[in-house]
């Protein structure tokens, strides 16, 4: 007896042991893949940083060169470097009024030899530049426009002060020599600042400029926390000398002479003490490092749950060795997964059928209704009140559309863990980012007939002040619907903007930094707040021409290449890329939409419709076509193209 008895805690013990093994394993893959993603998504944060850097680097030097050839300033900043007698206050006054669009609040005229001939501060006249600006501004003396970091100097009881950025560029006489040097400079606290403060990840992610020292040029997040505790803007570790920085900036620091990147997963303490991870990039040709940083805590927080469950393990074993009162039974009870399905409200929750980076979605089924529906639900760990002030507006303002081609709202609440969730249609079918890449370009009469149906959706939207702002071909299902097919639903409206009413206030201001701007209009990109309907005309062009060639309007290497493009490229028309013969009209059409100018554009969605209306007559997609075409591509429930609302990341 006691020897059956021995062998059956041997045996628990030796399963459970082996439970162990394989949570520790699995624990390590987690921590590796976490680890992973995080180094993803940091650098690609980065990346986007600094391609908004250059972006907003190279507006300012664009306007600098374009100022130092004009006409009239020219001729003036020619006469004044050659010591005639000119107004210098008018000249500075023109400069300041031709740049004031772009935020420069400042500007100089200095001479070769840094001797500054005009200013916009009156004081600074007939003084030397600084050697450290000298010394930066070198390039424009030989022939190109150069950015001018903000310099770190001391200022009142031990602080720093940072002043403008500037762009320098050189000022020609007419035989071509190099007589002066236009300076433009912005304040730090508006512009420049607002780069970094908008690519702040999470509650404790910051996004940062320093120098050779280590002094932040740019703001932080922290700065009430920093003057409280009497700590410097620098990224030195509190707790040591003043002199050690942070192991991020050691390595920055280490390429001054070459530029360089790296990400610093393993955490290390930040300039507030605190463990943080990190990516970093130095920008040789600025002086300048860009980082982005997030507390070890939040980063790693998934793995949190995976200790907890480790530690339950754990004194399970402990538990069953010392009791040795655990049958084989009882410990298959024990160890036995509940059967029973997830409820939240009454929905069944039958299986997941998608996953984004803060929600994840489920096929569910009305427990009185017996109604299918897809329900998407916030996930407990990425919840804020952010986040979650996001998911109740999606919900609100989209229950508030009513027309068939929207996606439709049931119903929403809260789970017993806190956890935000709503309910949506289910739909079957496919978008069209699918739909092109398993069947290819698509006709233009069914392109012109998918659209239509879209601006249905949309036009209902723009009647309530509501706009979109993520219309692109993944958030527009082509769906079979009670026998009818081909009918467009508009999903995800994540990211909507009410222009007018209680609602006004943008919650998504990293929009910029999380979304791709193959879709987004230039005037997003500029100012992601500042869109209104003809944004959404914008990206269901891009999207008409997605459909009718098979190919992205901008095809680059780099999401700021891309940017750029957007922002100042003129796209080629679909007829000259897609294999069909498109009508005149549809072609001129997605043309109008894609124009950079808002006002060029179709100022609604209701003349969008309506010249789609007069093609369609002229080139219809008909019931026949559509029935065709479903028989022949829909093949069964197992279909790998159904698809459902997708989650919004």
């Amino acid at each position: 007896m006691n020897i059956h008895f021995d062998r059956t805690r041997l045996a628990l013990l030796l399963l459970l042991l082996a439970l162990l093994g394989v949570g520790v394993w699995a624990y390590r893959g987690v921590a590796d893949s976490l680890r992973e993603i995080r180094a993803t998504g940091l650098q690609t944060l980065l990346n986007t940083q600094v391609g908004t850097l250059e972006q907003w680097i190279s507006e300012r030097r664009n306007e600098a060169e374009q100022l130092a050839v004009e006409p009239a300033l020219n001729a003036g900043i020619v006469r004044l470097a050659a010591g005639f007698k000119v107004d210098r206050a008018g000249i500075i006054e023109a400069i300041l009024q031709k740049s004031a669009a772009i935020g420069v609040t400042a500007a100089l005229v200095i001479g070769p030899r840094g001797r500054i001939l005009a200013a916009s501060d009156l004081q600074r006249e007939g003084r030397e530049v600084t050697p450290d600006f000298f010394t930066h501004m070198a390039s424009a003396l030989k022939g190109h426009a150069v950015f001018v970091r903000p310099f770190a100097s001391p200022g009142a009881a031990g602080t720093r002060e940072i002043g403008r950025a500037w762009v320098a560029t050189p000022v020609r006489a007419a035989d071509g020599r190099i007589v002066a040097v236009l300076a433009l400079g912005s304040p730090v606290d508006k512009g420049f600042s607002g780069l970094f403060e908008a690519a702040r990840l999470g509650r404790s992610g910051e996004a940062l400029v320093f120098d050779a020292a280590g002094w932040l040029l740019s703001p932080s997040r922290h700065a009430g926390e920093l003057q409280q505790r009497g700590l410097p803007l620098r990224l030195a570790q509190p707790e040591a000398d003043a002199e050690r920085l942070t192991v991020l900036a050691n390595q920055a620091l280490a390429k001054l002479g070459e530029g360089g990147e790296g990400v610093v997963l393993q955490p290390y303490p930040n300039y507030l003490g605190r463990d943080a991870i990190g990516a970093w990039r130095w920008l040789h040709e600025y002086d300048i490092g860009v980082a982005v940083e997030l507390e070890a805590g939040e980063a790693y927080a998934p793995l949190t749950y995976l200790q907890i469950g480790f530690g339950v393990v754990l004194l399970l074993i402990f538990a069953v060795w010392l009791s040795g009162f655990l049958s084989p039974n009882t410990l298959a009870g024990l160890l036995r997964r509940d059967g029973r399905a997830r409820q939240l409200g009454p929905y069944r929750l039958l299986r997941q059928i998608g996953e984004g980076a803060i929600s994840n979605v489920y096929l569910a089924q009305h427990r009185m209704l017996k109604r299918a529906a897809a329900v998407k639900v916030l996930k407990v760990q990425t919840t804020s009140d952010e986040w979650t002030a996001r998911f109740q507006r999606e919900v609100q303002l989209t229950s508030s559309l009513h027309h068939p081609n929207t996606i439709a709202i049931y119903d929403y609440g809260t789970g017993s863990g806190g956890e935000f969730w709503y309910a949506m249609e289910y739909l079957e079918g496919l978008s069209l980012g699918d739909l092109v890449e398993r069947y290819g370009p698509v006709p233009p009469a069914r392109s012109a007939y998918i659209l239509r149906q879209a601006c249905a959706s949309l036009w209902e939207a723009h009647s309530c002040d509501l706009v979109h702002r993520d219309i692109k071909p993944q958030n527009i299902m082509l769906c079979k619907i009670r026998g009818e097919c081909d009918f467009v639903k508009v999903l995800d409206f994540g990211l909507v903007k009410q222009i007018s009413g209680d609602q006004t206030r943008d919650l998504t201001r990293a929009m910029r930094i999380l979304g791709t701007p193959l879709y987004m209009s230039p005037e997003r990109i500029r100012n992601p707040s500042d869109a209104d309907g003809r944004a959404d005309i914008y990206a269901l062009g891009a999207v008409g021409f997605f459909l009718l060639t098979g190919k992205r309007l901008f095809e680059t290497e780099t999401e700021h290449d891309l940017t750029y493009q957007v922002l100042h490229t003129v796209p080629g028309l679909a007829s000259e890329c897609s294999p069909f013969e498109v009508p005149a009209e549809l072609d001129a059409l997605i043309g109008r939409c894609l124009e950079k100018d808002p006002a060029a554009r179709p100022q609604s969605i209701a003349e969008v419709a309506s010249i789609l209306d007069g093609v369609l007559v002229h080139k219809p997609w008909t019931r026949a076509q559509i029935d065709t075409w479903w028989k022949k591509n829909w093949v069964s429930e197992d279909d790998p193209g159904r698809r459902y609302t997708a989650p919004t990341a």
